[in-house]
């Protein structure tokens, strides 16, 4: 199983929808939501997913981004009472932050009775030995940030799934991208507790509200495929010709990189992407001469991403 982690960004959002039917049968692709933006944002997403019998992974104490005061959480929680209730649709997951403690963690798991639960644990706060406590005889899936020590936790949560979320996706400036790097080794030698990431997006939580930034200098595009000999994950990375910021506009350099893309695609035998509806809406793009923008560019990537993991499983 495969376990992307989300800020619920609007590319993230849409990108999810598009592969909402093609997560796996039975379930291969489980994503973890931490909502950032107010609770409106999230019900079309989860909409979609009940209508197609995804489950997701739903921080249900969420703290960043729109949800800084006691009141937004109250917001929050009340607003998405109704799809946390939803067994098959939600998986109530709760962000341990390093202040919270193990009576939080029972009363989580008192609210969720008989319910598959999760834990997100990005920062050191409660020791393992107090978490294994607070946690009892439940089977929880924990999910373990970069910089925590995941063996610990392995040893000490006996017969509890420990995934680690790694950043696999090393973001540097766009122009230096090469023309390839690794991503994971075979999905399917992760095991049954499977892996988990932050996908190949920049992993640091967004800026809430949001702000433009300057005009794009290169503009990059990351297409994940899978090794036919080794079965790894890789990814190539497209870039624009033009490197400058400002000119030409960014709607322009993505086609630029779109058509290395094509072009890519047609000298590999058989393809080396798979025709999935992100790598379909941006092929599309450059056959109909459509400038877009980073954020739909960002929606494709991830759902040709998601698409693919889910087929390599």
């Amino acid at each position: 199983m495969y376990f992307p982690y989300f800020y619920t960004k609007q590319s993230e959002r849409n990108a999810l929808i598009d592969v909402a039917s093609h997560l796996g049968s039975p379930q291969k692709v489980y994503p973890i939501l931490e909502p950032y933006t107010p609770p409106k944002d999230l019900t079309k997403l989860l909409d979609a997913f009940g209508a197609t019998g995804v489950r997701a992974h739903l921080v249900v104490n969420p703290t960043r981004g729109a949800f800084q005061t006691s009141a937004a959480q109250t917001s929050w929680t009340t607003a998405m009472s109704t799809y946390v209730s939803r067994p098959k649709l939600i998986i109530p997951t709760l962000h341990v932050f390093a202040a919270t403690t193990a009576s939080e963690v029972t009363a989580f798991l008192g609210a969720h009775p008989n319910r598959d639960v999760s834990f997100v644990v990005l920062a050191t706060g409660l020791p393992p030995k107090s978490f294994a406590t607070a946690i009892g005889s439940r089977t929880p899936r924990v999910f373990l940030g970069p910089g925590l020590n995941v063996a610990d936790y392995r040893a000490t949560l006996t017969g509890i799934p420990v995934v680690a979320l790694e950043s696999r996706f090393t973001t540097v400036t766009n122009a230096l991208y090469p023309a390839e790097s690794p991503f994971c080794l075979d999905p399917k030698s992760y095991g049954p507790h499977g892996f988990a990431d932050f996908t190949i997006l920049d992993p640091k939580p967004p800026r809430y509200p949001s702000r433009g930034g300057n005009g794009a200098g290169a503009v990059a595009l990351h297409m994940t495929f899978q090794d036919p000999v080794s079965s790894d994950l890789r990814v190539r990375h497209f870039l624009s010709d033009d490197r400058i910021a400002g000119a030409p506009p960014v709607g322009v350099k993505l086609l630029q990189a779109i058509a290395h893309l094509d072009a890519e695609q047609a000298k590999t035998a058989a393809g080396r992407f798979l025709t999935s509806p992100g790598f379909d809406a941006l092929h599309q793009y450059r056959v109909d001469g459509h400038e877009t923008n980073l954020g739909k560019s960002k929606h494709q990537q991830l759902s040709h991403h998601l698409f693919t993991v889910a087929k390599a499983l």
